[in-house]
């Protein structure tokens, strides 16, 4: 009996040992190359964004959780003349584009490596994302906002480089599906940051 319970305490003791890492919380600094339409709106690459992002492990190769973001594309058109609507006249003005992503997604890992070293991934994400976009001729915007249910399959790699902090980078393609008036939207996501250990 006393062999039997020492036995399942050392097992006990194995499992909380190696599987350690069940809960992680990401934060990280987004780039992104705009894509298809987006690119068409904002050619220039973004590097205002953020990322934070929560992930459950259910064993230790698979995780499920959950991403907010923050993703601004904006492009310079140069001094520009445009007609008004109804042929009332134009009007003249340093040009802008923007767009606004806000993502909230659902995450699902799968791990490959072993616990406590370097962990390669691949997973995705499923949600929705709000966008904003603008358009500014001077003083005068025009502003369209609309949901998109989007998708972001993505290849990353966790790397530990201290006592529960991780060194956390990956790479997402973002495809939102047309909604409203609006076409589909896409754009790669080059994330790097911190996670640590809950």
């Amino acid at each position: 009996m006393k062999k039997l319970i020492t036995l399942v305490v050392a097992l006990i003791g194995f499992t909380a040992t190696t599987f350690a890492q069940e809960k992680i919380l990401s934060f990280q600094y987004s780039m992104a190359a705009p894509m298809g339409e987006t690119q068409a709106f904002t050619d220039a690459p973004s590097f205002r964004g953020g990322t934070l992002e929560y992930r459950h492990f259910v064993n230790p190769k698979m995780s499920v959780g959950f991403s907010l973001g923050y993703q601004r594309f904006y492009e310079y058109k140069g001094y520009n003349t445009v007609e008004l609507p109804g042929e009332n006249g134009h009007i003249s003005g340093q040009e802008y584009n923007y767009i606004d992503q806000f993502p909230i997604m659902a995450t699902y890992h799968y791990y490959f490596g072993e616990q406590g070293g370097i962990r390669p991934y691949i997973g995705a994400g499923i949600g929705a994302a709000h966008y904003e976009y603008t358009n500014q001729m001077g003083s005068m915007a025009s502003v369209g906002k609309q949901w998109h249910m989007q998708v972001a399959p993505e290849v990353g790699v966790l790397v530990p480089i201290g006592s529960s902090i991780y060194l956390h980078t990956n790479v997402k393609y973002n495809y939102a599906f047309e909604a409203g008036n609006y076409s589909a939207q896409q754009y790669w996501g080059f994330n790097v940051g911190l996670a640590f250990d809950l």
